[in-house]
């Protein structure tokens, strides 16, 4: 059955106020749009916020076996924010609904498919009729998505179920969070504080009692030794911590250099299927994925994914319908806490389809995929002749090679994407030096502003990160910047037993 595709990988339900990043960071997130092409199947229609080469959606299409003719393509006119992000004025510009109704209406489709399915996407829905054969349609009409992307509203349904979470609290109240950190830092514990809604780690920052914290999932570390300090550091920074909306803020004690992994899961009116899992590669933001996650082998890995189909099967009895990602970190003594759930099209999705239709077989067990982002890909005729030249390119046959994910068609110069399919780490490792070699990354770019880092958001920090606040007046040196978030001394929920001392999964 022909869908709808929208491709609005940033909404304001999910950052609070769009409007908040910079063009920079609006013209990745534009590129990061041509992910949901990946999903596409015969007969579908696509939202971009931008147009696409056309060889690259050509070249999309033959790898998947489906006609490029089927397919529409339907971008709405340039909105407040420019054309790097499908904002409301874009959606529902009555132009750009007209010419959706007739394409809707030309190939017959009856669902819709938003990456983040906002109040937005419900309204559009409506206005197409496609809401009544949209899977899960009743929940996300009643903001049920929003509820599965709180922060807040994770830690509440992880503690019912009794899954291991890094040991933490949530409060909208400052004095109290005051308290809790005072608390934190008197012991020696770093503590990441996290906006309820945001994405990437952009909204957290880690507030330490020592120096050298490396801010993996958050945009910086605060040096901060006493309680003038700290209470300065809040009266400053609360503002931004509770958001736009001044709602609740999370709490959590960081574990640093403890690798983050997912769980991605899809729930259908069926039930719920395990989908895949794999790390998240921090440099020291996320760089892309290392598919399956090197963590399988741990004992408590199993416990991991039992965890996330316990709390995908609570969301299927609540009515939630689409991609689930559940997100975790591996402590350093190999203990897996989960710090989040993500209720939407998640950033694996189009890595795992293509592991499923071009890799084919039992690809998470006899092969390695690496996922790239922020690759200095030339014009996107000269990227494939480069790969075909060094026989990089992927090869159906033999199942390995690179695979080019996203294409920014030389828009920006350092947004594109691939996917290393190779048979295992090591040879996953040579195929990514050969890729870095033949193209570089955007970090390596003359005159970008990207290094190490993923672009600003203009939330007042700066995108890159590498850098280490101190309070203390003890000129401390930077640290890397910015998201997934990760971190944390953690426990069985409602005991402040550490977990090295308490039970382990």
């Amino acid at each position: 059955m022909p869908k709808l595709i929208v491709s609005n990988q940033r909404t304001d339900e999910m950052i609070g106020d769009l409007g908040s990043l910079t063009p920079e960071y609006r013209r990745y997130v534009a590129g990061q749009a041509q992910r949901m092409v990946w999903l596409a199947e015969a007969g579908d229609v696509l939202v971009l916020p931008v147009e696409l080469d056309e060889e690259f959606l050509s070249y999309v299409a033959a790898l998947k076996g489906v006609d490029r003719e089927s397919w529409a393509v339907v971008v709405p006119p340039v909105g407040s924010l420019g054309e790097d992000v499908l904002s409301r004025d874009r959606l529902e510009d009555p132009e750009f609904v007209t010419r959706l109704k007739a394409a809707v209406r030309d190939h017959e489709v009856r669902t819709i498919l938003p990456f983040h399915f906002d109040r937005v996407s419900v309204r559009l829905a409506r206005t197409l009729g496609l809401d009544r054969h949209t899977p899960g349609f009743p929940f996300a009409a009643q903001s049920g998505t929003a509820l599965l992307n709180s922060k807040a509203a994770f830690r509440a349904l992880a503690v019912g179920h009794g899954i291991p979470v890094p040991f933490g609290t949530v409060t909208d109240d400052r004095q109290e969070a005051e308290e809790f950190l005072w608390e934190a830092i008197g012991a020696g514990q770093p503590v990441i504080v996290k906006q309820d809604f945001h994405v990437g780690g952009i909204g957290n920052e880690i507030i330490s009692p020592v120096p050298g914290i490396r801010p993996i999932g958050a945009t910086g570390t605060e040096l901060i030794t006493n309680r003038a300090a700290l209470a300065a550091h809040l009266d400053r920074r609360w503002a931004h911590y509770a958001g736009p909306h001044l709602g609740r803020v999370v709490l959590e004690h960081y574990t640093p250099e403890s690798p983050a992994i997912y769980s991605e899961l899809l729930v259908t009116d069926e039930g719920v299927r395990l989908v895949g899992h794999g790390e998240m590669r921090m440099k020291p933001v996320i760089n892309g994925l290392i598919v399956p996650a090197p963590s399988v082998r741990l004992p408590a890995f199993a416990g991991f994914l039992d965890d996330s189909r316990q709390l995908s099967e609570t969301l299927h009895r609540m009515g939630y319908r689409g991609s689930l990602s559940v997100d975790a970190i591996v402590t350093p003594d190999d203990t897996i806490l989960v710090n989040e759930i993500n209720g939407r099209v998640v950033g694996s999705a189009h890595i795992h389809r293509i592991g499923e239709e071009l890799v084919g077989g039992d690809y998470t067990r006899e092969r390695v995929l690496i996922e790239k982002r922020r690759v200095a890909f030339p014009d996107f005729r000269t990227t494939l002749d480069k790969l075909t030249a060094t026989s990089l390119a992927f090869d159906p046959a033999r199942r390995t090679g690179v695979v080019v994910t996203v294409h920014d068609n030389g828009r920006t110069g350092g947004f594109g994407g691939c996917c290393l399919i190779a048979e295992d780490d090591a040879a996953a490792r040579v195929l990514e030096k050969e890729v870095d070699a033949l193209f570089g990354t955007a970090g390596e770019r003359p005159g970008t502003s990207m290094r190490d880092g993923e672009p600003g958001t203009g939330n007042g920090e700066p995108g890159t990160g590498n850098r280490e606040r101190g309070t203390t007046g003890t000129g401390e040196q930077p640290g890397p910047g910015n998201n997934q978030d990760r971190g944390s001394t953690g426990n069985r929920p409602g005991t402040r037993t550490p977990v090295s001392e308490g039970e382990r999964r």
